[in-house]
Formats: C-alpha cells, sequence, structure tokens
C-alpha cells in the first residue's frame, strides 16, 4: 500500500494540536476542513518556495512584454 501524499485534519484539531500539525507539513501537505471540505492546505515553507518556482505567467501574444520578446525572436530566427 502507496503511503498517503497528504494528512487530513478538521480545523478545529488543527487549533487544537497545531504543533503536531505544523511539524507534519514539513513531512507531507496537512489539509485542512471546515465542515467535512477541504479549505485550505498547511504547507512547509520549502514545498512553498518550490511551488511557487514552478509559477509560470501566461498572457496573450499580444500583451507579450518586451523583456520576452528578443528571446522568441531568436528562437523563431533558428533553422532547424
Amino acid at each position: 500500500m502507496a503511503p498517503k501524499e497528504h494528512i487530513v485534519t478538521s480545523a478545529g484539531e488543527l487549533v487544537r494540536k497545531f504543533s503536531h500539525y505544523s511539524d507534519a507539513a514539513l513531512a507531507k501537505p496537512v489539509v485542512v476542513t471546515k465542515n467535512g471540505r477541504p479549505r485550505n492546505i498547511l504547507l512547509s515553507v520549502p514545498e512553498y518556495e518550490r511551488l511557487k518556482m514552478r509559477d509560470q505567467q501566461a498572457f496573450r501574444a499580444v500583451d507579450t512584454p518586451e523583456r520576452f520578446l528578443a528571446d522568441i525572436e531568436a528562437l523563431a530566427g533558428r533553422k532547424r
């Protein structure tokens, strides 16, 4: 059986045992529920930073920032 990818707890339980769940979040995300529904996720700082590094900015072609245009033009000019 594969280990769980996350831990689930209620908001009330999180408040009562915050130190425990704070430590647990160092190993895997803690899903916090309210009224039985997932509401928040408690993550370690390194995991949060890793996810932020993966963020990608999306925009329409017509709105392409100037800082990207030279790179795009260089790539388009390469012969295959």
